[in-house]
């Protein structure tokens, strides 16, 4: 990209070969970027787990699960 490009629009991360920002620093892992066959299977991943629970789209789905780890409001 030109000088004027890098003025207008930052970095070209996609040049560079990374993800958008927006989409590597997302917590929750909505914002999906990469290969199509890749993206395509996690998509069909998430329809299939869909209505099955607050679980699926909750912490441990955004942020993996802790075995040690107690719900909320107990010590």
């Amino acid at each position: 990209g030109s000088q004027a490009e890098f003025e207008k629009y930052g970095r070209n991360r996609l040049a560079e070969g990374k993800l958008p920002a927006c989409a590597e620093m997302c917590s929750t892992k909505a914002l999906l970027a990469g290969d199509g066959d890749m993206v395509a299977d996690i998509f069909r991943q998430r329809v299939v787990m869909r209505g099955k629970g607050a679980e699926v789209w909750g912490w441990g789905t955004a942020y993996g699960t802790n075995k040690n780890a107690k719900p909320e409001g107990t010590r």
